[in-house]
């Protein structure tokens, strides 16, 4: 009988073993990986090819309060303005599959509805630097200096500036726009006014004939924002592929940035389109998603494991870090070690063609000096960082907060007065905010379908390892008290008969 409990324990113990540590979990993410791929008909590409709810987007504005004094040469006093609140409904169209390669190919579309509800009007009155004025003086005064004075006679006959700086509505300056007026017959204005023809500048559209409406975002506004061809990570050996980025705008690796010393890939594309990550990530796989409006790969880090509504989670924070000083970063550099971004920005002149820099707000997690240059900025962990909370498992954005700072890299230009004494400095022009957090009906249903059945798995494995175990104990114990009775028995019967025999 003990060596019957003694087998049955073994057999729980091994059962419980394999079951628990070996059979379960790779059922699980087979299932897991068959199921998460961008093949017709897949649940992850219904979501994935239009999002069932809109992202929250909020922009919040640098008002310059002492427009006068910085074209004296002082120091610009800021004030943040905002937020600024919009629905952003994402989607893809021209939607088509190729199934020999296994992959989709479509167009990035963004839709923004202001809630004024939600944040302020639209109609309040920022001051800043006039964009089109300042960014075509400086960007021809570093690239083409010898066109700087016949630029600045184009300028002055498009724009007429009495300041560097404009002041309108929000709504204006960042999505209906502000009148460019090409009607123009002297030369250097025409040559100015081709580069809009021709849809140089980024932002502009055309009105009509000889007009046209230039803002920060407005024409990308429902619009195309480029083409991807992307992995459809079908089938469990192809899964950890999935929506990784193969080609933009029909291009296999950009054409912006310089290649680098080393290892370094700037032009590579890395990860996926943002939308999609792939399940049982590892961590030194990095979260990689290309930006079109960095012309860059990003990877936030990992810092350190979470809770998001009862489920385990990892959070992961964006760090632009110092291109001078890493080896894999350094192509972002235009001459490496001499000229690269300040640490904690991207220079984005070879991606944009304008002085522009992007950073995290008010520069957090970048160089102080920064900082210091203007008036008006307190960076801020919490308010400022850009965070990711994951879910490694299934691949899955429990919570995000893009966070991403614009600004100017400000020259004086002695062509054009109003230019003529302003610092040398870099100054926040705006910084948007795009989250999304799922609600608890979206991590319930991860609970049943995930955690709920790993818990039981576990429950099932260490319940039957414990019992396995002491099944096996307690079954060898008494087989072992069984055995020494026997012993004592026999022993004291054998003592007996041998008494017997004497006597």
């Amino acid at each position: 009988m003990y060596l019957k409990v003694i087998i049955v324990s073994l057999l729980i113990l091994v059962v419980g073993t394999l079951v628990g540590f070996l059979a379960f979990p790779m059922l699980l993410e087979h299932l897991i990986r068959r199921q998460i791929n961008l093949k017709e008909g897949s649940d992850t590409r219904q979501i994935w090819e239009k999002m069932p709810f809109p992202m929250s987007f909020k922009v919040f504005v640098f008002n310059v309060t002492n427009a006068v004094d910085i074209e004296d040469g002082e120091m610009p006093e800021l004030q943040e303005v905002g937020p600024f609140v919009f629905e952003e409904w994402k989607d893809k169209y021209n939607i088509e599959d190729n199934e020999a390669e296994d992959t989709v190919s479509f167009n990035m579309r963004n839709t923004f509805k202001l809630r004024s509800d939600l944040g302020l009007s639209g109609e309040e009155l920022i001051t800043m630097p006039q964009p089109l004025l300042q960014f075509m003086a400086i960007s021809v005064q570093n690239q083409q200096p010898d066109m700087l004075t016949a630029t600045a006679v184009g300028l002055d006959v498009i724009f007429k500036p009495t300041s560097a700086f404009i002041t309108a509505p929000f709504m204006d300056l960042f999505y209906r726009g502000i009148d460019v007026d090409c009607a123009q017959e002297q030369p250097a204005a025409q040559a100015i006014c081709q580069t809009f023809y021709k849809g140089d500048v980024h932002g502009a559209v055309q009105q009509n004939a000889t007009h046209f409406k230039f803002s920060f975002m407005g024409a990308g506004n429902h619009s195309n924002a480029g083409r991807f061809t992307v992995s459809r990570g079908s089938g469990n050996r192809h899964s950890s592929t999935v929506g990784q980025v193969l080609l933009f705008n029909e291009q296999d690796k950009l054409q912006v940035w310089s290649e680098g010393l080393g290892n370094s890939s700037c032009n590579q594309f890395r990860g996926t389109d943002g939308t999609v990550f792939a399940p049982y990530m590892r961590r030194q796989e990095g979260l990689w998603s290309y930006s079109p409006q960095l012309c860059r790969s990003l990877s936030p880090h990992m810092v350190g494991k979470v809770n998001y509504n009862l489920l385990p989670a990892y959070r992961y924070e964006l760090d632009f870090g110092d291109a001078s000083l890493d080896t894999d970063s350094n192509c972002f550099c235009k001459a490496y070690p001499f000229d690269c971004p300040v640490a904690g920005t991207v220079d984005l002149s070879r991606c944009t063609g304008t002085p522009m820099v992007a950073s995290l707000p008010h520069f957090y997690k970048a160089d102080m000096q920064l900082v210091h240059q203007v008036k008006g900025l307190s960076p801020s962990a919490q308010k400022h960082s850009s965070v990711i909370i994951f879910e490694r498992l299934s691949g899955t954005v429990l919570s995000v907060y893009n966070r991403l700072q614009f600004s100017l890299n400000v020259e004086p230009v002695s062509a054009i007065p109003v230019m003529s004494k302003l610092r040398n400095l870099t100054m926040p022009l705006f910084w948007i905010e795009e989250s999304m957090q799922l609600n608890k009906d979206f991590t319930n249903t991860l609970q049943k379908q995930l955690f709920s059945p790993i818990k039981f798995n576990n429950v099932f494995r260490w319940l039957a390892i414990a019992l396995g175990t002491l099944g096996f104990a307690m079954g060898a114990l008494l087989l072992h008290l069984r055995r020494n009775d026997v012993k004592r028995v026999a022993h004291s019967i054998e003592g007996a008969s041998v008494e017997d025999d004497k006597n």
